[in-house]
């Protein structure tokens, strides 16, 4: 296994900086794919990627076009350049660099699976978000026909590079918010196993959400009506999986 850490990044500079040392403390390889910051902070991004994490690759959007458009980037560029596994971590301070260590110990041990991270929220999380979530998650059973999922919207994983890359080009998920979810719904009908790791989620005092309340709702419901139709079409499919003893792995 060769494994790498891709990070998706916009306007978290200062969120970055502070989760940087962890990063680095890991050992491994840093994709970071910044979508079209300004150029002060892109600036200020590579003297600081230069400066603490020498040897990390730095790729730019030209224009903003979302986050998943960005970890698509990065898993892309790392399958390119050799890696089998690319650990995704969001920028903004969310997770806890030391359980990149548990992620990778599992993925270790289950080389063919999707790795992901199940948030274990504090009372940082508003009532709002949590709730959200868990409508997600209820949309994403229903499109699955299953419970396999327990966490849709945690950018915490670690992906086998091969299988979801050539998924993410077969399916074309979409590139903004609806990417988390998106993709483990189409692991779960390509057959990927996923596993799931109980991990501490925080919201930062003062932290900056980049949701966009009615352009990332609207996406998110298109990507549900369309995820529904596409579940109608396997059905049959995904019927014979739920079969007791059937082995869908």
């Amino acid at each position: 296994m060769l494994i790498c850490v891709v990070i998706p990044h916009f306007e978290h500079l200062e969120e970055f900086q502070r989760m940087l040392p962890g990063l680095v403390a890991q050992g491994f390889p840093l994709f970071v794919v910044d979508d079209a910051s300004s150029t002060q902070t892109c600036d200020a991004l590579a003297r600081l990627l230069r400066d603490k994490a020498p040897g990390s690759i730095l790729i730019r959007h030209a224009s903003n076009r979302g986050k998943g458009a960005a970890v698509i980037t990065g898993l892309k560029s790392a399958l390119e350049a050799g890696f089998s596994h690319a650990l995704q971590i969001d920028a903004d301070g969310q997770h806890d660099t030391g359980d990149i260590a548990v992620l990778v110990a599992t993925a270790t041990r289950f080389p063919d699976s999707f790795i992901c991270a199940e948030p274990v929220f504090d009372q940082s999380i508003s009532t709002l978000r949590y709730y959200a979530r868990y409508l997600t998650l209820f949309f994403c059973w229903l499109e699955t026909l299953s419970t396999e999922i327990h966490d849709a919207m945690c950018g915490f994983r670690l992906y086998p590079l091969n299988r979801v890359v050539k998924l993410a080009e077969k399916s074309h998920p979409g590139k903004r918010m609806s990417f988390d979810p998106e993709i483990l719904v189409r692991a779960v009908w390509a057959g990927i196993p996923l596993r799931f790791i109980p991990v501490k989620v925080i919201y930062p005092e003062g932290g900056r959400s980049h949701f966009r309340m009615v352009r990332d709702n609207v996406e998110i419901s298109w990507m549900h009506t369309r995820l529904v139709v596409g579940m109608i079409m396997r059905l049959p499919g995904l019927l014979r999986r739920r079969r007791p003893g059937h082995n869908s792995t």
